[in-house]
């Protein structure tokens, strides 16, 4: 009997071919294996036409856009799984009409059974892919892996992600998983704002990226660094990415931040961050194995580095040149992050520093030599060191390296004449005067005496916002300054304390930028240690800010008060400073008048400050490069506002290492006689202080450490905000309040 031939056809691209899926071949082997339980032997012939059957599965009018995305879909797929054992096979190179059968006609009852029952298999299954084809004209595009490396980060090995528009509808959501990802390998400033290409170009869509490519993550406002990254090392992890949560890792076993806006909590007398994170003995928290969540430790990072300023000598024709370098968990992570920072600092005439060793002449061989006992270190290139003289100082090198030291060297001396005073307050307008002398005063009820305060102010109660009035109950005055008044106000549906601030914008003319910046900043924040803003109303005479509201007044009157605090209590108020800084400066926002009055505190029964408030945005702004304004309160204003060579963040540090100074002894670092501004400045810019006795005598040399490395007066080896947070002293144990 003779067969009929199919022809085969050509692969068309306008008709792409669809192959069987495994579940669909694994339908044609079912229905084959039922028919075959006892199937009659073929002849030579008839297996060799069933062998050479073809089945051809092809879809008309198809878009040619969607050929590529198919077949990338479906290509990944098992295409030869096999049919019986030996006897059918359907693969990838089986090519036929899509109305074509499966042919070889038997002349025997169970040939023809056989193939009828392999027709109807692929009949059923040719109907299912033809459903599941046309079912979307344009099938979902297979993920792009992207590979993203670290911002000026030569050392990190980069990490590969699938990115797709199903998963990623925003850039938003990318940033997010972006700077989860990140922070569980590297420190990072803050979260991922913007990502760049190996060359520097900046990505403004995610169709912009693309399949197989690298890209630069960046912090904040952190400009592109074109450096040699990482390429050639294997990245951490080829991660597949869920949208479901439970595939993460818990934020109860990541290591908390105070960068995160409100993901930090603090306990009330430590000021500890919690969840995982920094506690209040300084160490990390290593979560256990919970529910199948991985045991978090230490990293060498954690376990031995901590801020600290080293001194650097550079290699070359004595009296050699001295420079300093400060070394945190931000740029040491690694022993190989420190030589590149050192490399960058010494800039060596050989290029990269590859030999490290101490005053003594030993080998610096691992990262924790950086952050022991020494702290000046001999920086090479590849030239050889064998003359012992090379480690011995000059008397000029000497005298330099003792002149730009900060040591204890004044913790005897004694303080000649009369205690210095704190500086005269600048201000009314936290004072908790008005507070004391109205604590029986109900809320919803204002005094005589305030009633005629605000009509000197020139506000007449009647004619504040309806919003206002129809919210809140009118209380006394807690506070009054050149600009504005503070009323203690109260939620009438809640009966929650808040505080109302009027500002007067007659008396505020050609600063009026001033107030537009304090509430453009304040609705930004968020945070435990920031005082929040509730409710702002702008009216052509006056703004109108309803606030947090905090009980104890501000630090200046507890200062008042108690003169000088513990360094318990001491350590409480400068981890919350120090907290509130570090969220701001994530931002790239600088407060520019951090001082006592603007500090608000809550007081427990006992009269000891439990939790500090920073207040007052009213200098506040966005840092995108360096500031020249000259603005601040003398007594604490940094050293380069002064000078007028530009500054930045770290202003809000100095401002803050002088408060930490008072709150020790009850006088600043830098005074001068009347408070004459002159001497005061001289004495700012030169950066000579003393610890004299006997006000420093009971006062360990941990926090006059602190103290030392947050009043530098170059700001490039100044403590950060977060340096603050991880020094040793910050992380001692603070749970005693009263000794």
């Amino acid at each position: 009997m003779r067969y009929r031939k199919y022809r085969k056809y050509s692969w068309n691209s306008d008709e792409p071919i669809v192959r069987l899926s495994r579940m669909e071949v694994q339908t044609v082997n079912n229905h084959l294996n039922n028919s075959l339980i006892s199937p009659p032997a073929l002849s030579q012939s008839q297996q060799a036409q069933l062998n050479n059957s073809i089945i051809t599965l092809s879809r008309s009018n198809s878009p040619a856009s969607s050929n590529s995305e198919i077949e990338k879909e479906l290509q990944d797929l098992d295409l030869n799984s096999s049919l019986n054992s030996g006897s059918v096979s359907l693969g990838a190179d089986l090519n036929c009409k899509s109305n074509g059968s499966l042919s070889g006609a038997s002349t025997t009852s169970s040939t023809t059974g056989l193939t009828t029952s392999v027709t109807t298999a692929a009949a059923a299954t040719v109907s299912q892919v033809k459903k599941r084809i046309s079912s979307s004209r344009t099938p979902t595009r297979k993920a792009r892996r992207i590979k993203f490396y670290r911002n000026g980060d030569r050392f990190y090995p980069g990490i590969t992600i699938p990115v797709s528009n199903e998963r990623y509808r925003s850039f938003e959501s990318l940033f997010e998983d972006l700077t989860r990802l990140l922070e569980d390998n590297v420190k990072i400033p803050g979260a991922v704002r913007t990502i760049y290409t190996m060359c520097g170009k900046k990505i403004s869509t995610l169709d912009e990226l693309e399949d197989g490519q690298s890209y630069i993550c960046s912090c904040n406002n952190e400009n592109f660094k074109k450096i040699e990254y990482n390429t050639s090392s294997q990245p951490l992890a080829n991660l597949t990415l869920s949208n479901k949560t439970n595939n993460r890792l818990s934020k109860a076993y990541r290591p908390s931040s105070p960068l995160k806006n409100g993901t930090a909590t603090y306990n009330s007398g430590g000021g500890g961050v919690a969840g995982g994170g920094v506690t209040g003995n300084g160490t990390n928290a290593t979560a256990g194995a919970t529910n199948g969540s991985p045991v978090l430790k230490l990293s060498e990072r954690d376990r031995v580095v901590h801020p600290r300023i080293v001194t650097l000598i550079r290699n070359g024709t004595k009296p050699r040149t001295i420079m300093r370098l400060l070394l945190n968990k931000r740029n040491s992570p690694s022993f190989d992050h420190v030589l590149t920072a050192i490399t960058q600092v010494v800039r060596l005439d050989t290029g990269y520093v590859r030999k490290v060793f101490t005053l003594s002449g030993s080998p610096v061989v691992q990262l924790a030599d950086f952050f022991g006992p020494d702290d000046i270190f001999f920086a090479y290139g590849t030239e050889r060191v064998n003359n012992p003289e090379d480690f011995k100082l000059e008397p000029d090198e000497h005298k330099a390296i003792q002149a730009i030291r900060k040591s204890l060297r004044t913790a005897g001396t004694t303080y000649k004449g009369p205690k210095p005073k704190m500086p005269v307050k600048s201000k009314n307008l936290n004072s908790a005067k008005h507070q004391q002398n109205h604590q029986q005063e109900p809320c919803d009820q204002i005094v005589d005496e305030d009633l005629a305060a605000l009509n000197e102010s020139g506000i007449d109660a009647s004619e504040l916002p309806g919003v206002i009035r129809e919210r809140y109950a009118l209380g006394q005055i807690i506070g009054d300054g050149n600009f504005a008044v503070v009323l203690k106000i109260k939620d009438r549906q809640s009966g929650l304390p808040y505080a109302l601030k009027i500002i007067d914008k007659s008396k505020c003319k050609g600063k009026e930028h001033y107030i537009d910046a304090e509430v453009r900043v304040m609705k930004k924040l968020q945070h435990p240690h920031i005082i929040s803003l509730i409710m702002d109303v702008d009216q052509q005479a006056n703004m109108y800010l309803v606030l947090e509201y905090v009980s104890g007044g501000d630090l200046f009157d507890a200062i008042t008060r108690v003169t000088r605090f513990s360094e318990n209590q001491s350590r409480v108020m400068i981890k919350h400073l120090a907290s509130a800084m570090a969220y701001l400066h994530s931002m790239s926002i600088v407060h520019r008048d951090i001082k006592p009055e603007n500090l608000l505190v809550e007081l427990d029964a006992n009269g000891y400050v439990t939790e500090l408030k920073l207040a007052d945005f009213g200098l506040a702004c966005e840092v995108t490069e360096p500031l020249f304004a000259v603005c601040g309160t003398p007594t604490y204003v940094a050293p380069e506002i002064l000078m007028e060579t530009g500054y930045g963040l770290k202003i809000d540090v100095w401002a803050a290492g002088i408060i930490l100074y008072i709150l020790l002894c009850g006088f600043p670092p830098f005074v001068s006689p009347d408070n004459q501004q002159e001497p005061l400045f001289d004495a700012i810019i030169s950066g000579v202080y003393e610890f004299p006795e006997p006000y420093w005598s009971d006062i360990g040399d941990g926090v006059r450490d602190l103290i030392a490395n947050m009043l530098q007066s170059d700001p490039e080896v100044r403590f950060t905000s977060e340096d603050i947070l991880d020094h040793y002293w910050t992380l001692g144990e603070c749970n005693d309040y009263s000794s």
